[in-house]
């Protein structure tokens, strides 16, 4: 097509020649004026590049025309063996985390100043691509103005871009973080894409047509931690395109158009991609005309750009575009059909060469492969699809015995296989008698039907689909007569689950692409009559269930709310409730930020995880570089004790409430809520642990009526009005102030504390008033004695012996005694609720003489020997009394009575 200048955009009118912006670097050599003859390479005047993620390839075309490459990648985007490959054809590999931004920004400044480089080129993903442009803009080493860069790859500013230009109109808005989108959509009309503004690859790019595409895209978009803006787009109908091109001085060459194939709506996964696109010349034209306009207007100065494109009826439209060459091996798609290396070619470009694409003698074409999820039991033929005359590049990176995941965007799908034809058909058909060869056969990995038939028949008003938790609750739920199906999670599942359920399934219930078609199948089998889940990670999934087929109960919006911290506060700031501050965690410079608006000190902690797991208390401006260091590794290495059926992805920040701490145990009938017992919690050591609870909780009579109905104005609000809740709370100098909530039994015990002290049996009423076979509550029940839960910790070191244990669980007073700690376990500095040994639970007369009873027998009846490690200081003494209490959640297998009901976690 030849190179393009739209001058009536931005440009200079004689871009070749036009001086760079400040802070811009010109191309290194004497290439503006007189390029060298076809095939000849000038040497760079400064042969040292500094690039950012390049792949191998990229940097071995750079040696090859004369560059000496320092190369910076974080070491955690691609395979160990794949960077040996980078860093051997690197002059110096550096290594940095790039979710770090002052961090890399530290080391492309101190890496270009120590070895005194040409430019800085960033070729890969967009995340990290206008940080690094600011910092070699000011050192005068930019190829783009940052600004173009953003323009390109933020896809709300570059639609903000064509409107300011009268390019490519299409309709959209800017939600300013996905709690916002169903506003915005409410206003804006379905059918609508929504799009991340700062996620790749087609991830959870989806048309939203009604609420259940909604809520699809949120689950969707919660797994990737995402909680920025959000572009929602008119829904542009008609086959879409990607156009590649280079630029050189402000003026741009259209290599050529590739056709993309994807999945069908609402998701938009792409499918195979075919080289060069089968288009009238006046499509391309029009294609490419469009495209090189966008870039002028960006102000794009040098280097590749990926630009995708809708033909609708009215034209071409500008879907996004990305300052870095197209993804999906399109390059080696290009260089099949026409000779041209696109990837060499912005070397090239930089030692003065040209860019001249011949044109396509073939066509080629990129399919991926889409096979049935789960493990891999048979895997034939695929080793064989290299030698077929056609193919020229076969990736399947799996094995029999490994999982096939589910195709959810571009980075799950299964491989591919590369092909050229002499036509676009031609190629489209090889390529699908090709993927059509191997034989992959696969089983379910996440489904599996211990108990798939009743042993009876079972009557739909007494049936109950449980999700998740305990033995115990299962066995209730039979000696009420219920008929029950569980589905169960492979990490919690105990053999004697499913001799007492009618059906038992084991499925990843926390993944509704897997529970939503178990659903629907047990309903349309057994039309079972409700849908609960007393663990926190099968809330919400049992409240999609509810929704799903008009149950009742719980459904899944309160349920998000109550798992999503953040948007639990925003909810209840929106519903006129006593503010607390929150705010997303977004970087390091949004930690200062948050503690200069509202003061120190403050909470940091993870939008839906528990037990206290990776939350920070920033005292002042000193610790704010301590505290985002050690969020980053709890980013790093996830759940790496307790239970793994959490992920740890976007974290909060939110006002820190000072006072004592207290839970509200309520259960809820039709709306109306009746509070079972207060409970004091027992914390100290200045950390977020639980060290243990108390009932009734020691409060004055006044003080107790202000929580009640702060916790009853807080379920209201939320949208609770049936089954248990347990509502944590501070009696702050500002009054009671919510601290989360839950609608689920209390854990640590609680239930049994509440048994003990009220008699009440709140598991049995939760899986009873779905049916009717209990009647409400109409008042507050009386307390007939107390209760008290401590916690068991050591210091850091090696458990050596526990004596005691069975005693004390023979003691009379004594509601259960959970161990997790074993003889050679190691005792960690204590950090959260995962870190405890243990927890003892005991009954008593009084509040008071319930406590001391429980220190008690933890300092007399219980010796927990615990050892130095190797590494760390002897210690004078090797047993411990544990004179601190809490408990481990990690379901300890506790001998005797209280075997089963040793996960707290899971409440």
């Amino acid at each position: 097509m030849g190179w393009h200048s739209v001058t009536e955009h931005a440009a200079p009118a004689n871009t070749e020649h036009a001086a760079p912006a400040k802070g811009e670097h010109a191309v290194p050599a004497n290439t503006e004026h007189a390029a060298p003859a076809k095939g000849e390479h000038a040497v760079p005047a400064n042969n040292r590049l500094l690039m950012v993620q390049p792949y191998t390839q990229f940097v071995e075309k750079a040696v090859a025309l004369g560059f000496e490459v320092w190369s910076i990648w974080d070491p955690t985007l691609q395979p160990a063996s794949y960077l040996a490959g980078v860093e051997k054809v690197s002059r110096e590999m550096l290594w940095v985390d790039f979710s770090d931004e002052a961090a890399l920004r530290g080391l492309v400044r101190r890496t270009a100043l120590a070895h005194d480089v040409g430019c800085v080129l960033h070729l890969g993903e967009e995340a990290t691509m206008v940080a690094v442009a600011e910092e070699a803009q000011a050192l005068g080493l930019a190829l783009n103005p940052p600004e173009a860069l953003r323009r390109l790859n933020d896809k709300a500013a570059l639609r903000e871009l064509l409107a300011e230009h009268g390019l490519s109109p299409v309709r959209s808005a800017v939600a300013g973080t996905p709690d916002e989108v169903g506003s915005v959509l409410a206003g804006f009309g379905l059918p609508a894409v929504v799009k991340p503004t700062r996620l790749q690859g087609s991830a959870a790019v989806r048309l939203v047509a009604g609420p259940a595409d909604l809520d699809a895209w949120r689950r969707e978009l919660a797994g990737h931690g995402y909680g920025g803006p959000v572009l929602v787009e008119e829904y542009l109908r008609g086959p879409e395109f990607s156009v590649e091109t280079l630029t050189r001085g402000g003026r741009h060459l259209v290599v050529g158009v590739t056709a993309k194939r994807k999945t069908p709506a609402p998701a938009f996964v792409e499918t195979g991609h075919v080289f060069p696109a089968p288009l009238p010349d006046a499509d391309t034209d029009a294609i490419g005309e469009l495209v090189t306009a966008v870039l002028d207007a960006a102000g794009y100065r040098f280097g590749p750009a990926h630009t995708e494109v809708i033909l609708t009826e009215a034209g071409p439209r500008v879907v996004e575009s990305q300052a870095r060459l197209g993804g999906d091996r399109i390059p080696a798609l290009i260089r099949l059909a026409t000779g041209f290396d696109i990837e060499g070619a912005v070397f090239d470009l930089l030692v003065g060469g040209t860019a001249e694409p011949a044109p396509a003698e073939r066509t080629a074409a990129i399919s991926f492969f889409a096979f049935p999820p789960g493990r891999i039991t048979r895997l034939e033929g695929m080793a064989e699809l290299d030698a077929l005359p056609h193919v020229h590049g076969v990736r399947f990176p799996f094995a029999e015995g490994d999982v096939l995941p589910p195709t959810r965007h571009s980075g799950s799908r299964h491989g591919h296989v590369i092909v050229t034809g002499g036509t676009a058909e031609e190629a489209e058909r090889l390529a699908a008698e090709t993927k059509a060869l191997p034989r992959v056969e696969t089983v379910s990995a996440v489904l599996n039907a211990v108990r798939a038939a009743p042993a009876a028949p079972m009557r739909p008003d007494r049936t109950l689909l449980l999700i998740g938790h305990l033995t115990e609750p299962v066995r209730i739920a039979k000696e009420l007569g219920l008929n029950v199906i569980l589905v169960q999670h492979k990490e919690k599942f105990q053999p004697e689950q499913a001799e007492l359920a009618d059906v038992t399934l084991i499925a990843d219930y926390t993944d509704w692409s897997v529970l939503e078609p178990l659903a629907r199948a047990a309903h349309t089998i057994w039309n079972f009559s409700a849908a609960l889940s007393l663990t926190e990670p099968g809330l919400e999934p049992a409240g999609r269930v509810n929704d799903l087929f008009g149950l009742g109960g719980t459904g899944f919006e309160p349920a998000r709310l109550l798992r999503d911290k953040l948007a639990m506060r925003r909810h209840l700031a929106a519903a006129g409730a006593p503010a607390v501050a929150a705010e997303p965690l977004t970087d390091r410079d949004s930690l200062a930020a948050f503690g200069e608006a509202h003061g120190y000190p403050f909470v940091v902690k993870p939008v839906d995880l528990t037990a206290g797991y990776a939350l920070f208390r920033v005292a002042g401006p000193q610790e704010v570089d301590g505290v985002w260091e050690r969020i980053g590794e709890a980013r790093r290495t996830g759940m790496d004790r307790g239970s793994t059926m959490y992920a740890v992805t976007e974290f909060l920040m939110e006002q820190y409430i000072d006072g004592p701490e207290y839970s509200v145990e309520a259960f809820s009938f039709h709306g109306r809520h009746t509070v079972v017992a207060v409970t004091e919690k027992l914390t100290g050591g200045g950390h977020f642990v639980e060290l243990g609870h108390a009932q009734p909780a020691r409060l004055d009579p006044a003080d107790e009526q202000r929580l009640v109905e702060a916790a009853g104005e807080f379920l209201d609000a939320i949208g609770i009005t049936d089954g248990p809740s347990h509502t944590e709370l501070r009696l702050s100098s500002r009054g009671p102030l919510i601290i989360e909530g839950h609608n689920r039994l209390g854990g640590d015990r609680i239930p049994e504390l509440v048994q003990a002290a009220y008699g009440v049996d709140l598991t049995r009423y939760a899986l009873a008033w779905p049916f009717g076979l209990v009647e409400p509550m109409t008042k507050r029940p009386e307390p007939i004695a107390a209760g008290c839960v401590r916690g068991i910790v050591g210091r850091p070191g090696r458990v050596a012996a526990i004596t005691g244990a069975d005693e004390l669980r023979a003691h009379p007073s004594v509601l259960a005694l959970d161990l997790a700690a074993r003889t050679g376990s190691v005792v960690r500095p204590i950090r959260d609720n995962w870190d405890r040994l243990g927890l003892l639970a005991v009954t008593a007369a009084g509040t008071d003489e319930a406590v001391a009873l429980c220190e008690e027998l933890l300092a007399t009846a219980l010796t927990v020997s615990i050892e130095p490690e190797p590494e760390s200081e002897p210690e004078s003494e090797t047993e411990d009394k544990s004179e601190d209490k809490s408990e481990d959640k990690s379901e300890p297998e506790v001998k005797g009575k209280d075997k089963d009901k040793s996960e707290g976690e899971d409440r």
